[in-house]
């Protein structure tokens, strides 16, 4: 049946809760579905992310309700739902300002709803993707202050004992004031929960961790090497070499050994980058204060600004001998002496 190979969205006006009218749909992937809709009760627009894994489910489009596809899938649907519910669980006691905050969640249809802040600008990916078209590179101050705030953001995530563990372009959105803030918490992992729910393989992005068979403990290093991943694609427009084939061969080119990129951008923040993509997670920043604190130790080595802006060190300016002083001011009084007699007449040239 055709409900049954393909994946309905909700239906435009369609109200869950008696209170959030369904707009339009943001975007349809493989595990889920975000619509635009209006929050009634609070006259404010909002984004609420539906459970919808179309590999394990379809709609009926005369119910709205959602179903497995057969007994062999309802499994994996009722794992997508708890998956779901942890993320909106997680996120829901979360509160910084670089975190996409939730306000609600509930279960309709035969599935589950979280409804969350709905932000304005763009993916860092469009933004990406509309620099390297035009041959454009983000301006070093603005690299390194993004890559400071989104430390911030980790730093706390870190902290709450919850990993992000799907750091890339695509999940981090630019405000129009140019603050970054992550969404798309579908793969998240705590202290407590490691190895429950989705793993997401993102080639380039993933570190060899999470790859079949190298079930390592996950901790903030695994978020380390996603934002590498993400800075060394924003500087070079490549996706780095996918990790499980750098476990083997490493073939990946560094950062630092681009040498139109150690002209524009210092190498506290190159280095920084090759360093939280090594493949060996104990080469790896164990912490996004640790990644913080690598960038400005070197900045006060003398040669580099703190925040990552290259500064070049003035030499001292040399003093005048005595000597040479003297000689200089004899040198003025001559010249005077010689230009008065000259006005009066007792030297002629």
């Amino acid at each position: 049946m055709e409900q049954e190979t393909l994946v309905y969205p909700l239906a435009n006006n369609t109200v869950l809760q008696d209170k959030y009218t369904i707009l339009n749909v943001l975007n349809a992937g493989g595990f889920g579905i975000t619509y635009l809709a209006l929050d009634n009760p609070n006259s404010r627009y909002v984004v609420i992310k539906e459970c919808m894994p179309d590999a394990y489910a379809y709609r009926d489009m005369e119910t709205g309700f959602v179903h497995p596809r057969d007994e062999q899938t309802a499994v994996n649907f009722a794992q997508s739902i708890s998956n779901s519910r942890q993320e909106a669980s997680v996120l829901a006691q979360l509160s910084h300002p670089g975190v996409v905050q939730v306000f609600d969640m509930f279960d309709a249809n035969g599935t589950c709803y979280y409804v969350m802040e709905n932000i304005q600008g763009q993916t860092l990916f469009d933004l990406m993707t509309t620099m390297h078209a035009t041959g454009q590179s983000m301006e070093p101050a603005r690299a390194t202050d993004l890559l400071f705030r989104l430390l911030d953001i980790l730093h706390y995530l870190h902290a709450m004992g919850v990993y992000h563990c799907d750091i890339k372009p695509g999940n981090i959105f630019i405000q129009p004031d140019g603050t970054p803030k992550l969404i798309d918490f579908g793969a998240v992992r705590t202290k407590t929960l490691q190895h429950q729910g989705l793993v997401q393989i993102t080639p380039g992005y993933t570190p060899p961790e999470f790859y079949p068979g190298r079930r390592s403990e996950i901790g903030p290093w695994c978020d380390m090497y996603e934002l590498g991943a993400t800075f060394y694609e924003l500087l070079t427009g490549q996706v780095p070499q996918p990790a499980d084939q750098r476990s083997v061969v490493d073939r990946n080119p560094k950062v630092t050994g681009y040498a139109a990129l150690r002209q524009t951008y210092p190498m506290n923040f190159l280095s920084g980058i090759d360093k939280a993509l090594s493949p060996d997670e104990r080469n790896r920043f164990h912490s996004a204060k640790a990644w913080n604190d690598y960038i400005n130790a070197m900045a006060a080595a003398g040669t580099l600004q703190a925040g990552g802006v290259a500064r070049k060190a003035l030499p001292k300016a040399r003093k005048k001998s005595s000597a040479g002083t003297a000689f200089f001011i004899l040198l003025l009084i001559a010249a005077a002496a010689v230009w008065i007699c000259w006005k009066q007449g007792l030297i002629n040239f």
